[in-house]
């Protein structure tokens, strides 16, 4: 086991070096060290990127803070107990410590919070390069929905099935003869897409984006918000006007910026009868950064529930942008064997990227995304 004292100092340069990680995350690095003992430096450079690291700007930062405790060697002056300006008090988790309870706030958009928000969010005015973005994605999403055919048939010149009520009608207007056969079919028409967009404080930066980006969606589109509880924000993003939209939705979520409870969200939606009805045999993605609060049971069993009902199931996440990201997470790594796609979005442009390739995980196998991360094909692992 890593002595205490070293890796109190090594948390204590991140924070010097500006990539400081709330007393959570501290906790949970040292509750990962603690359960199960890194192998090598490798594995517990992922440990600490993982748990410690909220945005890919400190990357660099953190290599070189890691590096110069784990790899060419500890820097002995700073070496000390715990620093007494972390906000909260993380005891280490191999010692059998405890986090404390702290002062609940909105989250800052690097983590997860705990705290629940009252208030709306203003989203501000669509530039016109947002608005390109958007008139794109309002052109894809038609196109790359899955199908499936219509309830209601429709005339057809040619098909399996006769309509006898054509036929006879012409029969009748030709002395009695069946001169010509009549047919119909069901034509195709496109799948329920379902949304499920995480507005907590985590996300916090990337929310105006995301908010857009379900306002290009189709018709018979649901969107449905979540931070500390659940929001449906359908009718506030039917009109047109996209600012319109935003504002209305900015009345309607008084969760944005606040906690994160995935799991409980998730449940509420899958315990209302109505709700749940709009997820069988839909395309439902789920678009956060799967960092939940405590347990994660509860996400892992209502993600697989809604693996269940859907058509496919995709997951995207602002961390799966960074080529050298791994679902490594306690939550995201039970989440992965119920996923169709693990894809990365954090605003239009990703967002757009994603959509083009929803054909491609359509044709393929069901809950696929585990093969991507397991067989090594995703690029960038630190050597």
């Amino acid at each position: 086991m890593l002595a205490a004292d070293h890796l109190w100092g090594f948390l204590g340069a991140l924070r010097r070096a500006g990539v400081g990680a709330a007393p959570a995350k501290q906790a949970d690095f040292l509750r990962a060290i603690a359960g199960a003992a890194p192998r090598d430096v490798r594995t517990l450079y992922w440990y600490a990127r993982v748990t410690l690291l909220g945005d890919v700007a400190g990357l660099a930062a953190f290599d070189r803070v890691f590096d110069a405790w784990f790899v060419s060697g500890v820097p002995v002056e700073a070496l000390g107990p715990p620093p007494s300006d972390v906000e909260g008090e993380v005891a280490a988790a191999g010692d059998g410590g405890t986090v404390s309870t702290m002062e609940a706030r909105p989250g800052g958009g690097i983590e997860a919070s705990a705290a629940p928000t009252t208030g709306g969010r203003t989203f501000g005015r669509s530039d016109t390069r947002q608005r390109d973005l958007m008139r794109l994605l309002r052109e894809a999403w038609p196109a790359r929905l899955p199908v499936v055919p219509s309830r209601r048939r429709r005339p057809a010149r040619a098909g399996r099935r006769l309509d006898m009520r054509r036929v006879w009608r012409q029969a009748r207007r030709d002395g009695g003869e069946l001169t010509r056969l009549r047919w119909t079919t069901r034509p195709p028409r496109a799948r329920r897409l379902l949304l499920l967009l995480d507005v907590s404080g985590s996300l916090k930066r990337h929310t105006p984006e995301l908010i857009r980006l379900a306002h290009t969606a189709p018709a018979r589109t649901e969107v449905f918000t979540f931070g500390t509880h659940l929001t449906r924000v359908t009718k506030a993003l039917a009109d047109a006007r996209v600012d319109a939209a935003l504002a209305a939705v900015s009345r309607t979520v008084t969760d944005a910026d606040g906690g994160t409870a995935i799991g409980e969200a998730l449940g509420r939606f899958l315990a209302n009868p109505r709700f749940l009805a709009l997820a069988r045999g839909a395309l439902v993605v789920v678009i956060s950064d799967g960092l939940e609060r405590g347990d994660c049971t509860a996400m892992v069993r209502a993600v697989e529930r809604l693996s269940r009902l859907g058509h496919r199931l995709l997951w995207w996440s602002p961390l799966a942008c960074s080529p050298t990201y791994r679902p490594v997470t306690r939550g995201m790594a039970a989440l992965l064997p119920h996923l169709d796609r693990l894809g990365g979005v954090r605003d239009l442009a990703t967002g757009l990227s994603e959509v083009e390739r929803i054909p491609h995980v359509v044709a393929g196998p069901r809950r696929a995304a585990w093969r991507h991360y397991l067989s090594g094909t995703a690029s960038g692992a630190r050597a």
